[in-house]
C-alpha cells in the first residue's frame, strides 16, 4: 500500500473533545446535558437536578474506571460523555495514589508521603494519566462519541509567550497535569454572564484562558448546538478556503 493514500487534504471533524469551565451556578451541568445523547459520568454528586442520563455519584478511582471501561469498550447508546467534573475525577485518582480511597482514618497520607515518598506518588498520579485517561478518553473518542469535561474555574498567575504576567481564570485542574489535558483538548470554552446572557468564550483573552482547533473566534451563546453549529460553520468555511 501506498503511504501517500493515507494522506488528508481537507478539514475533518472527528467526534469533540474538550473542557468547559466556569463559576458556580453558570449552567456547565446544563450545558452537558443538553450535548448530544449524553451520559453524565458523576464524579461531584451535582446532577440531580438535571434531567438527564447518569451514573450514580461515583465516589472511588475504581469506580470511574469501571465506568470509562465500559464506555470506552463495551456497546452503548451513547453519543456523549459528560465527566461531571474533571477536577473531582483527579481528586479521586489523587486518594486512590495516595491511598485513601475514602478511608478517613488515612487521611493524613498525601502523594509527597505515598508511593515510598520523595513526590513519587505525583509521578505516579500523571502516569495514571498519562497512560490511562487520556488513553480511554481518546478511546471513546475514536467510537466517534464526544467527550465533554466539566470543570470549575479558579484563579491563576501566568507568564505568556512575550513574559508578561497575567492573573487569569483557568479550570481548577491540578497544576501538574492541566497543561497536558488543555494540549489534549480540541476546545477550552470559558463560560461566562455577559449581561443577562451565558455565553461561552473559546478564544483566550488576557482574563480568560480559553482555545479551540476550529478557528471560533467570537463568543457563542452557551449551548451544545451552538458550538456544535460553530464549528460545522467554521469547518465548512475553512474547506471552501482550501478549495479556492
Amino acid at each position: 500500500m501506498n503511504l501517500l493514500e493515507e494522506v488528508f487534504n481537507q478539514p475533518h471533524l472527528n467526534a469533540p473533545k474538550g473542557i468547559i469551565y466556569g463559576p458556580p451556578g453558570i449552567g456547565k451541568t446544563t450545558f452537558g446535558a443538553g450535548s448530544q445523547n449524553p451520559i453524565i459520568v458523576d464524579c461531584e454528586n451535582g446532577a440531580n437536578y438535571v434531567r438527564c442520563h447518569r451514573t450514580p455519584y461515583l465516589t472511588t478511582w475504581q469506580d470511574i474506571k469501571r465506568w470509562l471501561d465500559f464506555l470506552a469498550f463495551s456497546e452503548h447508546p451513547y453519543e456523549t460523555v459528560v465527566v461531571d467534573s474533571v477536577d473531582w475525577l483527579l481528586r479521586r485518582t489523587e486518594e486512590h495514589v495516595a491511598g485513601v480511597n475514602g478511608d478517613f482514618k488515612n487521611m493524613e497520607r498525601t502523594l509527597n508521603r505515598s508511593q515510598g515518598g520523595y513526590r513519587n506518588g505525583k509521578q505516579v498520579l500523571k502516569n495514571y494519566v498519562y497512560q490511562y485517561l487520556m488513553p480511554v478518553l481518546d478511546a471513546i473518542v475514536n467510537r466517534g462519541v464526544s467527550v465533554l469535561l466539566l470543570a470549575h474555574a479558579t484563579r491563576q498567575t501566568m507568564t505568556n509567550i512575550d513574559g508578561v504576567i497575567l492573573e487569569k481564570s483557568v479550570p481548577e485542574i491540578h497544576p501538574e497535569l492541566i497543561s497536558n489535558l488543555i494540549e489534549w483538548s480540541d476546545f477550552v470554552g470559558a463560560a461566562r454572564l455577559n449581561g443577562n446572557s451565558r455565553e461561552l468564550v473559546l478564544k483566550e483573552t488576557n482574563q480568560l484562558l480559553a482555545k479551540n482547533r476550529y478557528g471560533i473566534e467570537n463568543a457563542i451563546p452557551l449551548n451544545w448546538d451552538a458550538l456544535i453549529h460553530a464549528i460545522n460553520q467554521n469547518l465548512q468555511l475553512s474547506g471552501e478556503q482550501n478549495n479556492g
